[in-house]
């Protein structure tokens, strides 16, 4: 089901996830990644973490939460030759992916979210599912 939600209630989306998750998250630019991904980590922490985009790190990690963004990878092969495979193939904790296109071929998403832009800037389409 998709719901429209509003940037000042964006902390009322309800996500259901147990460790180990892999959650891939599909957007347009400038879709509010970083907004979305902070609200899942801190309810997860259950405490308020100073959540940045991993655009240019490539991935953050707060305790027991994997955050990537593999939106400068060109190919698997460089996702590869990164090591991160073995997070993914050994995965004990909640993974949070931003472009998951490249690895979709090789991982399934326990849950998939899709984010979109409306014609209101401060409101966003959200559509989550449960894949297991």
């Amino acid at each position: 089901m998709k719901i429209l939600y509003s940037i000042n209630k964006i902390n009322s989306l309800d996500f259901k996830i147990n460790k180990p998750t892999l959650i891939f998250l599909k957007w347009d630019l400038w879709a509010w990644k970083t907004t979305i991904s902070k609200h899942i980590i801190n309810n997860l922490l259950k405490k308020s973490v100073d959540v940045t985009s991993p655009t240019y790190t490539y991935y953050n990690k707060y305790d027991d939460v994997f955050h990537f963004d593999l939106y400068r990878l060109k190919d698997y092969d460089e996702f590869f030759a990164i090591w991160w495979e073995d997070i993914l193939d050994n995965n004990e904790w909640v993974i949070i992916i931003e472009w998951p296109e490249l690895i979709e071929k090789y991982y399934s998403p326990d849950i998939e979210v899709f984010i979109n832009k409306t014609n209101n800037e401060d409101e966003r389409e959200v559509e989550i599912i449960y894949k297991k």
